[in-house]
């Protein structure tokens, strides 16, 4: 986990770097052109390999390697697919959002999707080996050409294009590498009868994910629809440091947790899911702290006084971003378990839930949407963790015991920030001065009251290293 965050959160500064770039190289309509067409593509991409890359994660390791064969022809065909119904939607997704230029983006982007499924089965396959420097390799071959290209593009007055041209380059800089890495190479020798075991789990896990792309993007696409391409440039940015820092921890946590749960006997289940909330708890909640408090001076150093209008915004979207790393960690319980029928009633729940309430409060603006995601971030997150405590026999008491101290110091730290940046005039000033500050507070209040967590999580990250006993 440690080594996966890292690597991720660290590829993410890279786009974090050319998206500062670029915000001071494109117009807010610009990316909020882009923005459109991503809002279109997120529902299709859902369903670019039908669950089966996932669906190879559970399968018994001898059998990884043949079940792949008949998982690689399923996602080459899903990746034509996909392009097909990107380009016949071009038209339509222009249309509705009254930009013309949609009908050039969207087949472009959907190229991706073919490029994309020739190294899905790759990035499955070490997955389920937990060997994630290979993975990692390939995401920052994808940040880094997606970031030289999308700047490179931009500076010779590409215009929305720049980010277009820059996504296509880095899935396709990320597939080379994984085919470099990765040592399995296709056959073309599907078996029928793994067809129907892959896309039986897989199927479920799709429809999952398909409601998560209405519920992740359908603000987006109200918001493009009633309020125009501006706004949801604003809208956009000021997801980008929730999403970089708290989200992608959440990503990241369920990658590395899908195949070390599967691999959990049912009675130590719920052990490892106890320290897996104290754990993911102890990096999201400073992080959402942090950001909470600085985020005027956080987006005037990132991105500039042109987005200033989005720092109301961006804290709202850290409050719905704190809960992630919990549901997540619910989420991949069920998952890991093989409860795919649990998690499609809970995502059709979540559509229900807030699809309408994004539509009623989208012609009050972007902060409305964004509170109204909060608060139905934090209904869900309630659900979740009761049906968790439910199947995993876990007692409040328990929860409350791993996510006391870190809430706890969490609170302190952005105090502590809260002092600083009265403090000082600045932004880099100010961030480097709170960070320094808040992360002494945190770390030494931390250590008094939950010192053993720390003990044994330095045990495990250096397994050479005497853990403290549980």
């Amino acid at each position: 986990m440690a080594w996966a965050y890292g690597s991720y959160v660290g590829g993410r500064v890279l786009v974090l770097l050319a998206t500062a770039i670029l915000a001071r190289l494109l117009t807010p309509k610009e990316f909020g052109l882009v923005a459109l067409a991503l809002t279109f593509t997120a529902f299709l991409d859902m369903l670019k390999d039908f669950g089966v890359a996932e669906a190879l994660i559970i399968v018994d390791e001898s059998e990884v390697a043949e079940k792949a064969e008949t998982a690689w022809v399923v996602m080459q065909f899903g990746g034509l697919l996909l392009l097909v119904l990107t380009s016949a939607l071009g038209p339509l997704a222009a249309e509705f959002y009254d930009e013309p230029a949609l009908v050039a983006i969207m087949p472009v982007l959907g190229f991706t999707f073919v490029l994309r499924s020739f190294g899905a089965a790759h990035y499955a396959i070490a997955q389920k080996s937990i060997d994630f420097r290979k993975r990692t390799a390939g995401e920052l071959a994808d940040v880094v050409v997606r970031g030289v290209v999308g700047v490179t593009l931009a500076l010779a007055g590409a215009g929305a294009w720049s980010l277009v041209l820059g996504y296509v380059a880095g899935t396709a800089a990320m597939t080379t590498t994984l085919w470099a890495l990765v040592p399995w190479r296709p056959h073309f020798k599907p078996r029928r009868d793994h067809l129907r075991e892959l896309l039986g789990f897989g199927g479920a896990l799709t429809g999952v994910s398909l409601a998560g792309a209405i519920i992740g993007n359908a603000d987006r696409l109200l918001i493009g629809r009633v309020l125009g391409a501006a706004p949801l440039g604003l809208y956009s940015l000021a997801s980008r440091l929730p999403e970089l820092l708290i989200i992608n921890l959440s990503v990241v946590a369920g990658q590395v947790l899908f195949p070390a749960f599967a691999a959990v006997d049912r009675e130590s289940l719920h052990q490892a899911f106890l320290a897996s909330l104290r754990y993911a708890a102890m990096v999201a909640l400073p992080l959402a702290a942090f950001m909470f408090v600085l985020a005027e001076p956080l987006v005037l150093a990132a991105f500039g006084d042109q987005w200033l209008d989005a720092t109301g915004v961006m804290q709202l979207f850290v409050v719905y971003a704190v809960a992630s790393p919990i549901t997540l960690v619910c989420g991949t319980v069920f998952k890991a378990r093989g409860k795919g029928g649990m998690l499609m009633k809970l995502a059709i729940f979540q559509v229900v839930l807030i699809v309408p309430a994004v539509a009623i409060v989208v012609d009050e603006g972007i902060e409305a949407v964004a509170i109204c995601q909060a608060a139905m971030a934090g209904v869900v997150l309630l659900l979740q963790l009761g049906l968790a405590m439910r199947m995993l026999s876990v007692g409040p008491v328990s929860i409350l015991a791993a996510l006391w101290p870190p809430a706890v110091a969490a609170v302190a730290l952005g105090l502590t920030v809260w002092g600083v940046d009265l403090l000082l005039d600045g932004p880099w000033a100010t961030i480097f001065a709170a960070a320094a500050a808040g992360a002494v507070v945190y770390g030494a209040l931390l250590w008094l009251l939950d010192r053993e967590s720390l003990r044994r999580l330095a045990g495990t990250v250096r397994p050479t290293a005497t853990p403290a006993t549980p």
